[in-house]
């Protein structure tokens, strides 16, 4: 699919919605190439916990999740997710502000900017895995933020279609509010 990867900030190309893949599609060559792909270049990122093809000028809905710690979220656990055709199916509770950014959407500085974007804490979400086989599943906290965010961009939907811009702050302003939580 992709040679050369490069991460993509044109609204234009992430409010495109993502082409769903059949089975036979997932099992694809081409597109098992691509997913090995999609996770090397999103583990490669130094913010990045997941990675939509959109986000690479690929409009499949195809997400990796490579959850690791970040200069700004040095907690974070490794988790490694390949979903194909991510859906949130169910949301529990209210949503809550939680601070977010996008490796798409980023400041004058070239690095992401970050907002509060309202969240369930709790998800169901539905996805084939690299395999072909569903799965229905339940994640909360900071893994079910990210699914949520990646399901958005399979949706066309970026975080500044979800809050003013004037509430999101530089990446040097997040780090320091990470640093005052702690």
């Amino acid at each position: 699919m992709l040679k050369t990867m490069k991460i993509v900030t044109e609204p234009e190309i992430l409010h495109q919605k993502s082409k769903l893949l059949s089975r036979e599609e997932v099992l694809s060559d081409e597109m098992q190439q691509f997913f090995g792909e999609l996770m090397d270049f999103s583990k490669s990122g130094k913010y990045g916990v997941g990675l939509s093809a959109i986000q690479v000028n690929e409009p499949v809905a195809v997400t990796v999740v490579t959850s690791k710690p970040t200069p700004n979220r040095p907690e974070l656990e490794v988790f490694d997710k390949i979903c194909v055709n991510l859906k949130i199916e169910e949301g529990f509770g209210e949503k809550v502000p939680m601070w977010e950014g996008c490796c798409s959407i980023v400041g004058e500085d070239g690095l992401p900017i970050y907002a509060e974007i309202p969240r369930y804490e709790k998800v169901r979400v539905s996805y084939l895995d690299e395999k072909g086989e569903p799965h229905d599943e339940i994640f909360e906290g900071f893994i079910g933020e990210v699914m949520q965010h990646e399901a958005d961009h399979i949706e066309g939907v970026i975080i500044t279609d979800l809050v003013d811009r004037s509430q999101f702050v530089s990446c040097d302003e997040f780090h320091k509010i990470m640093q005052e939580r702690k």
